[in-house]
This record gives structure tokens, sequence and C-alpha cells, in this order.
């Protein structure tokens, strides 16, 4: 071969690889899995652990674009999730054991990620009420987000518990959460509010303190918060949930450890929610103050055991479902409590290092 060809042939060679690699390169990347999440309430900072997770890249190496959306009460999403309108929803359970009582339709909802270990709602009066006990709220009126909101069955068996009947002894009403349900409070419109601790440490943050009602100790073992999918989601994307809940894991872990840049990573998610009253130092100390104290419940795992997040109690469901029936909202405790919730994904939702989460964290800013 002469020269000339040999340098023909070199550079022909040269083009095709080029080719090939500008191919290679127009090649798009795995596109993501699109999951928008239904939230029971409005989005606010208390879902910054969910943000830190986006903000960090647990979701995208997960292979998951994650969106948030708000309703108004796990009533409502667990219907959107029951006709694959959402993929994944976010509340309490209790619409979902009412709505599987026998002779019902069964909704095919399970629960996969306890994302609140300790019962967190609470009932708040203001400072210099009359009002010491929930039997002193006999003719009076309750404050709560929304009729719909999942804790409201377990609320009116505080309340009956205490002596008081809905409607007849006293009432129920939507004010919002935030701001204006504390307004509603403390201008008189309901004589207390039924909320959930890290609302009422929001607003505490801010320098006016309320006074909280003491209910049954037996409540405060009530998990309250989780996640749940359609049942089809577990059998066609079990890898999909199991992502999640590790990322959301993750993102828990690390917005702990670096609760300042968490709340400033919220507001850059969501410039819209942060607050304008004070300096930048001084709402970013309350909203520390209130991710913080409704965090509290997310790290509330057994002593001397490993973490396993995500997991479910033994027997949680089961008390749950007697705490239900005690108070009349379902006719018979006589149902299967595995058909609400699983725990087969905890493992692959905790199989993450967290000591390199806390070491990542700690140089966030």
């Amino acid at each position: 071969m002469t020269i000339s060809k040999r340098v023909r042939a070199r550079q022909f060679g040269l083009a095709a690889a080029a080719l090939l690699l500008a191919g290679m390169a127009a090649e798009p990347a795995q596109a993501l899995e699109e999951v928008v999440v239904g939230l029971p309430t409005n989005i606010t900072v208390g879902q910054s652990n969910v943000v830190a997770a986006m903000e960090l890249g647990y979701f995208e190496a997960a292979g998951l674009k994650v969106k948030l959306q708000d309703f108004q009460g796990a009533a409502i999403v667990i219907p959107q999730v029951s006709t694959k309108s959402i993929m994944i929803g976010s509340g309490g359970g209790d619409p979902l054991v009412v709505a599987n009582q026998p002779g019902k339709t069964r909704v095919p909802v399970k629960f996969f990620y306890n994302a609140s270990r300790d019962y967190i709602w609470e009932f708040v009066v203001p400072a210099d009420s009359p009002v010491n006990s929930l039997k002193d709220l006999k003719g009076k009126k309750i404050g709560v987000g929304s009729l719909s909101n999942s804790h409201v069955p377990v609320t009116r068996l505080i309340m009956k518990e205490n002596g008081l009947e809905i409607t007849k002894d006293y009432q129920l009403m939507a004010i919002s959460i935030g701001g204006p349900a504390f307004r509603a409070l403390l201008g008189g419109q309901v004589d207390a509010y039924n909320t959930w601790t890290a609302n009422i440490a929001g607003f505490e943050s801010s320098g006016t303190k309320l006074k909280r009602l003491p209910i049954d100790p037996r409540f405060k073992d009530l998990f309250t918060v989780g996640y749940f999918a359609h049942e089809d989601t577990f059998k066609q994307k079990p890898d999909v949930l199991a992502g999640f809940g590790k990322a959301v894991s993750m993102g828990t872990l690390a917005c702990r450890e670096a609760i300042e840049w968490c709340v400033k990573t919220f507001w850059k998610h969501y410039p819209n929610l942060k607050p304008r009253e004070g300096t930048d130092e001084e709402i970013i100390k309350r909203q520390s103050y209130a991710v913080l104290e409704g965090m509290k419940t997310m790290f509330a795992f057994p002593e001397g055991k490993p973490k396993r997040w995500g997991e479910y109690p033994e027997g949680a469901w089961k008390s749950f479902i007697n705490i239900l029936h005690e108070g009349g909202e379902i006719a018979s405790a006589n149902i299967d409590p595995n058909m609400f919730f699983t725990n087969e994904l905890v493992d692959k939702m905790s199989a993450f290092d967290e000591a390199q989460v806390l070491a990542k964290a700690k140089t966030l800013k």
C-alpha cells in the first residue's frame, strides 16, 4: 500500500470512529421515571427532607424524577392513588381502613413507608384560655386543617373517650393550616386547634406560645403519616417504590444534620413559600426549629436496635384497627391488617451508608 493510500485509510478510520462516537453521544440518557407524590396538606417546609433528597440527587440515582402535589386530606389522596392518577400518596391510614370494611368494594392501596412513628396530632388553645382539658371543650368549636384529614376519625374517638360526641357536644371546623389557622384560633373563631406538631412548632417559633391539652398516652404510640401506592405498583415497579423510600430516608438523615441548608434548599425549590417577616437569619432559625420538631417522630426508632427506615412495628396496624373499632368508625375489628401495609421493601429502603450521608451533609452550607 502506498503512503497516500495508507493516509487515506487512516483518515477514513478516524472519520468512522468520530461518527460512531457522535452517534453514541446522541443517544438519549435513560429517562427518569416521573413520580407524582400526593400530599394530604399544602406543601410546607415540613417536606424539606424530600426536597433535600431532590437537591442531593438521591431520587435521580434511583432513576426517579419526583414532583410533589398537594391535596386536602388523605381521604382525597387515597382515591388518586387507587385510580392510578398519581403513583404515590402520603397521609394517615384511617380512610383506607374505613373504606375497606367487610362488605365494601376493596380499595387496592397499601402503605409501604412509615414516616411518622408516633402520634403527631395535638390539641392547642391560646395560652390564656380557660380551657385546660378536652372535657372543657364541651359546647366549643375545634379547628382542623380539613374535615377530610386522615386523623379526624381518631380525633372523634379521643373526644368520645372524654364524654363528648361530635355535633351534639362540639363542632369541627376546617380552618386550613399555618398563619390563617392560628389567626382563627387566637381571634376566637375556634376555641381549640387540632393539628400536627410541626405546624404548631412553626407558629410558636415566632414567640407566641400555646397551651397543649393532654390526651390519653395510648394514642401517643400510634403511627400517623406514611407513604402508600397501588397494589399493582408493588408487582410492576417494586424498585421504584424501594428507590423512593431509600431516597426519602437519606434526605431525612441529611436534612437533620444540615438543617439550615435544608431550609434554604426548600426555599430554592419553592421561593414563593419563603416567609416574608423578619431577616433571613430570623426566618431560618424559626423554620429550622419547626422542621427539627417535626422530624423527631421520623427518628423515633426502637432504642438499641438498627434503624429500619419505613418499617411498621409488629402489631401496630392491628392496634390501629382496634382503636378505629372502639371509636365506632368501623363495624368490626376482624380485618386482616396485612391488607393495608407491607414491610417487604424495608431492607432495600435501609440499604445505604449512613456515615457517608452524614459526611456529605456536614459539607453543606
